[in-house]
């Protein structure tokens, strides 16, 4: 009996067309965030063949199945880590919804054709849940002004995230070296798996770290690929005096009227040219009566 079945067996495989499934394309995230969706693609060109079911594995674990000639087509089985958005996945598309720590792993799809063959493809890919920060860098110890020779102590905190953020101090958009820089350190949070980070910044103030009298501090937190947020602070030169605090210049229009001493009534005061003129006419009536005296003599 195997022997006939054998023989029509390989008849029929004769007759038809050799099918192959082709997977074009799987579309799985390598990073996803805490909290947010992951959409998983899988294409796939069945040829001459008939689609019979697309399933997604998690780990092993089969968590979706769609197959086209059943009365649902869709079916999702109850997976930890795993919620998925039936109105917005097909044959093609499965999207996943309020990721959790737990829906990282490995994610597979399988494409499978009809009877009798069945033929069957399939390919994976990993995905790493991140727990981004809920904020912004913050920054602490800094004042509004500092006039050069200062000194500069302050903390950049990253919130808590899954994994750490990676921080950096920018001085005028320029990063500073590792002799500027303490840390980084991390504190622990409520949650095991997630953790503060902490990047201390201190330099002592020179002219050259201002800029037509401002300094521009940053901190920039970045987890690659998904998140990069910064925090800026503007401090001012202590020194350099605002154009408003000089109030007492008097405006254009009203500069004082210069003063001067009270001689009295100069009107019978002699002119430099007639006090000249007086006394050289003293000293020839004296020059005459002394030649006068030396004749008679």
């Amino acid at each position: 009996m195997r022997k006939y079945l054998l023989i029509a067996t390989l008849l029929l495989s004769k007759q038809a067309p050799v099918s192959c499934v082709r997977l074009l394309e799987l579309r799985v995230p390598a990073h996803a965030a805490e909290g947010g969706e992951a959409i998983l693609g899988c294409q796939f060109d069945m040829e001459r063949d008939i689609l019979y079911s697309v399933k997604w594995y998690k780990d092993g674990r089969e968590f979706y199945r769609y197959v086209p000639d059943s009365q649902h087509p869709i079916s999702h089985f109850a997976t930890p880590g795993i919620m998925v958005d039936v109105r917005r996945s097909s044959s093609t598309v499965v999207t996943l919804v309020h990721l959790t720590r737990e829906s990282a792993g490995l994610y597979r799809c399988e494409v499978s054709g009809e009877a009798p063959l069945f033929a069957t493809v399939h390919e994976e890919k990993y995905i790493t849940i991140y727990l981004l920060p809920e904020t912004k860098p913050i920054l602490t110890g800094l004042k509004e002004k500092y006039n050069v020779g200062d000194r500069v102590r302050a903390n950049c905190t990253s919130s808590g995230s899954r994994p750490e953020a990676q921080l950096k101090w920018l001085i005028n958009n320029r990063l500073v070296g590792k002799n500027y820089i303490r840390g980084p350190w991390y504190r622990a949070t409520m949650r095991d798996d997630v953790t503060e980070t902490i990047l201390e910044l201190k330099f002592t103030v020179g002219s050259h770290h201002f800029n037509f009298d401002t300094m521009e501090l940053k901190c920039q937190a970045t987890i690659a690929p998904l998140y990069q947020q910064e925090t800026v602070y503007q401090v001012l030169r202590k020194d350099i005096l605002p154009m408003d605090s000089f109030t007492d210049i008097p405006e254009l229009g009203e500069q004082p009227v210069p003063t001067f001493p009270d001689f009295g009534d100069t009107s019978k005061l002699p002119l430099e040219d007639e006090t000249d003129a007086a006394g050289t006419e003293l000293h020839l009536d004296k020059l005459l009566t002394l030649f006068l005296l030396l004749i008679n003599f």
